[in-house]
């Protein structure tokens, strides 16, 4: 796709860039901005049909498998805090020096938000917009003839990329998101996997805060 070329080096170029020189005192913009840019992207070449839905990953059949599968994959992120912070309770690790006053951390100066308009925003249109653009625009039409390492490796290191956090935790998300879409064909199963992560960061962030100590690289 001719389009992709020029829509990468105005994020990188132009909008990133500014967004983080001009709007630095605006919490919002500076963490988001790249998420407005986002979405006028996939506006203007799916209206100008420049792009189809198909090629963003999805499809109007065969929807019930994607969808059944992004929600198990999701819930196990979730489903694996929980038991980790019991099995830390149950072992005697939580009263260790390393996890001792986890509670007392806050969630807004680690740039968290606490009202409920931003932690769905955060949690469901965040990754959303992420998983269509990142991985259905870009990866999916870029890699398309590659293979699957190539594509799980390159998806990984482009999603850090575009966040401008070379983060484990990013890396990660990165190359699971290829691989699922590249594996299913289907943007829903790691969108849905995605909002699963979001979800149990979440968790750790408010109600499992001794797990920050162990997981500081992925949150």
């Amino acid at each position: 796709m001719k389009i992709l070329t020029p829509i990468i080096a105005l994020y990188f170029l132009v909008i990133f860039p500014s967004t983080h020189l001009v709007f630095s005192g605006n919490r919002f913009i500076y963490e988001f901005g790249f998420l407005f840019y986002f979405a006028l992207v996939l506006a203007i070449a799916l209206s100008s049909k420049r792009v189809s839905l198909l090629q963003l990953g999805f499809s109007k059949n065969n929807t019930g498998k994607p969808i059944r599968t992004g929600l198990l994959l999701g819930m196990l992120p979730v489903v694996s805090v929980i038991l980790l912070d019991s099995l830390i309770v149950k072992t005697g690790l939580s009263q260790s020096e390393l996890l001792t006053g986890a509670d007392l951390r806050n969630p807004e100066q680690m740039g968290f938000y606490m009202s409920p308009a931003g932690n769905v925003f955060s949690a469901l249109v965040v990754p959303f917009l992420d998983q269509v653009f990142v991985m259905g625009l870009i990866v999916n039409n870029l890699f398309t003839k590659e293979n699957t390492g190539r594509t799980i490796i390159s998806g990984g290191l482009l999603y850090s990329l575009f966040h401008f956090r070379l983060s484990i935790g990013n890396l990660f998300l990165g190359m699971i998101s290829a691989g699922l879409l590249k594996g299913t064909g289907s943007i829903l199963v790691p969108i849905l996997m995605h909002i699963g992560f979001a979800m149990a960061e979440f968790a750790i962030v408010f109600y499992y805060p001794r797990l920050l100590s162990i997981l500081v690289f992925f949150v």
